[in-house]
């Protein structure tokens, strides 16, 4: 297993790392994050969250990070399921690889409006960013336009109370809800705001996501103290119980090296919108 451990330097993450030279998810990578208009939203996006509400990290950093944990998520569960793109033939794992990219990194960009409804904003700011590259990347408009659409919902449902339709949406929620160390809510915790979700929050190292034993992905959150385990619950359990891919996933806790036995990770959000996903496609049903 990897070191669990140490505490994760997120200002070190970078999601380029992830990713291999001549792919078209690394053009998109390079866009995103070359581009001034997307890293202003960032930072403004972060303004938003820490200075104004106390929060935590929504800025460059978290978008680094998430989209870190969803490129590792997306490699380890490919291996077991069908990207949405490739099952529905609008592309290939390049194409569904990028969709999950843009979708993480651009999720929180609907916090420079504000935070209520954000995700609904960040749709409206990631659609004209997204356009021009992506009709750069494919010749055919058509197929620009699928895989534009899958970005947005990626972004959309994002939301904890929002049900993924896709795998690649799926992936995203994943990469966000695993950004939860200490460096996330480090200057709101040392601004003052001391409750239970930073207190929490503060508990935990690193989050390290891996090939699981008897389900696909394994989960490994490790922490210096129990409190941590109420931010597995209330954030990390919460999302993953809409991200469609939950009974693939198993989360293990750690606290100082110790694992802890949990009787029952609580199940926080039940959906009541009647359109929750149909399974992943498996790659043994499709190949």
């Amino acid at each position: 297993m990897t070191e669990t451990q140490s505490v994760l330097d997120r200002d070190k993450v970078k999601a380029r790392d992830l990713l291999e030279t001549g792919t078209k998810a690394l053009e998109m990578y390079q866009y995103l994050t070359g581009s001034p208009k997307v890293q202003s939203y960032l930072r403004t996006a972060n303004r938003m969250a820490v200075s104004r509400l106390g929060y935590t990290d929504h800025g460059p950093i978290h978008a680094e990070v998430a989209t870190w944990n969803a490129l590792q998520a997306f490699t380890i569960l490919d291996e077991a399921f069908m990207p949405n793109v490739v099952a529905e033939g609008i592309g290939d794992t390049d194409d569904a690889r990028l969709v999950v990219l843009a979708s993480t990194y651009l999720h929180d960009l609907g916090m420079v409006i504000h935070r209520k409804e954000h995700y609904q904003a960040a749709i409206q700011l990631s659609a004209p960013i997204l356009e021009p590259k992506l009709e750069q990347i494919y010749d055919d408009s058509a197929k620009a336009t699928d895989i534009l659409s899958a970005i947005l919902h990626g972004i959309y449902a994002h939301d904890d109370d929002t049900p993924c339709l896709t795998f690649e949406a799926g992936i995203t929620k994943i990469g966000d809800g695993c950004d939860m160390t200490k460096g996330r809510t480090m200057v709101p915790f040392h601004q003052g705001k001391v409750d239970i979700h930073s207190v929490s929050a503060m508990a935990i190292n690193n989050v390290i996501l891996e090939k699981g034993d008897d389900k696909p992905l394994r989960i490994t959150v490790a922490m210096d103290n129990p409190a941590g385990v109420f931010q597995v619950e209330a954030v990390l359990v919460k999302k993953l119980s809409t991200s469609g891919l939950d009974d693939h996933i198993n989360i293990e806790v750690l606290v100082n090296g110790d694992r802890l036995v949990l009787s029952q990770i609580t199940r926080l959000h039940v959906d009541h919108h009647g359109d929750m996903p149909e399974p992943p496609v498996s790659r043994s049903d499709g190949e």
